[in-house]
């Protein structure tokens, strides 16, 4: 049990850490999502305005589908609000079932509580950082396109001949 209650004390700072880490990425993720749901704006826009006044049911549910992705997407991610608040407090419960089995408050429930709440808890870490692993991932991918162009300019107004990977 004191293994356990080590590992729901380290779960719950691992999810502290997973902000830590998305705290400083958070200004170029949120500016990065608005960029892409003003892209996909216009793209909604421009397909609206190509369609003729009858609609095939096809062409409708294409463009429903492109306006249910922008409503999703100009939400907070519902993973960093709601499914790292599940995760940290499942792990606190973790934490607390572990101290009260070692104090011998009633033993036979938390054997069935203590082993349920910490992998539901580690279940649910696991997609956080899943997802946030997601999030990082796009959002470095497009810091490094944006340092791609910046050296192809600069490469350009230089003009010398130097390859670039």
């Amino acid at each position: 049990m004191l293994s356990l209650l080590q590992a729901s004390i380290t779960g719950a700072g691992l999810v502290l850490a997973v902000y830590t880490l998305i705290i400083p990425l958070s200004r170029r993720f949120f500016s990065y999502r608005a960029e892409e749901i003003y892209e996909e704006l216009q793209e909604l826009k421009e397909r609206i305005s190509k369609t003729d006044t009858r609609v095939s049911t096809e062409d409708l549910s294409e463009l429903k589908s492109m306006l249910e992705r922008i409503e999703e997407r100009k939400e907070f991610p519902s993973y960093l609000s709601l499914g790292a608040g599940i995760t940290f407090f499942g792990y606190i419960v973790s934490t607390f079932t572990s101290f009260l089995w070692i104090t011998d408050w009633n033993r036979p429930t938390m054997d069935s509580l203590l082993p349920f709440t910490f992998f539901v808890s580690t279940i649910f870490f696991l997609l956080l950082g899943l997802y946030s692993i997601k999030d990082i991932s796009q959002t470095m991918k497009r810091e490094f396109e944006e340092l791609k162009e910046k050296v192809e300019e600069a490469k350009s107004k230089a003009s010398l001949p130097i390859k670039t990977y």
